[in-house]
């Protein structure tokens, strides 16, 4: 790295650093979800780094979108192969006729 450039994992801390302020004036459940933010953003700092077109926290946001995108879709997965069950379920119930 240049002298004037920041590592990968300086800008991951650099871009946290930045959104403290933010969400230490966040209510505690919302201060949690953006600490939550923080972690994905350190997980995925080499691709933050490398995202040459964006700046950093624009970069740092779809990483964070990404992140929050899959966690919904597994949960929605799970959801509907609970829903799926249940319909089986009262489909054996059901009396027949």
């Amino acid at each position: 790295m240049g002298k004037n450039t920041l590592s990968t994992t300086q800008l991951a801390h650099q871009i946290i650093a930045d959104l403290k302020p933010l969400s230490e004036m966040l209510p505690p459940g919302k201060r949690r979800i953006v600490e939550k933010f923080f972690e994905y953003i350190l997980q995925e700092r080499v691709a933050i780094g490398n995202a040459s077109d964006l700046i950093p926290l624009e970069a740092a946001l779809i990483v964070i979108l990404l992140e929050e995108h899959r966690a919904n879709q597994h949960e929605h997965n799970e959801l509907y192969s609970q829903l799926q069950e249940l319909r089986r379920v009262v489909e054996e119930l059901k009396p027949r006729t």
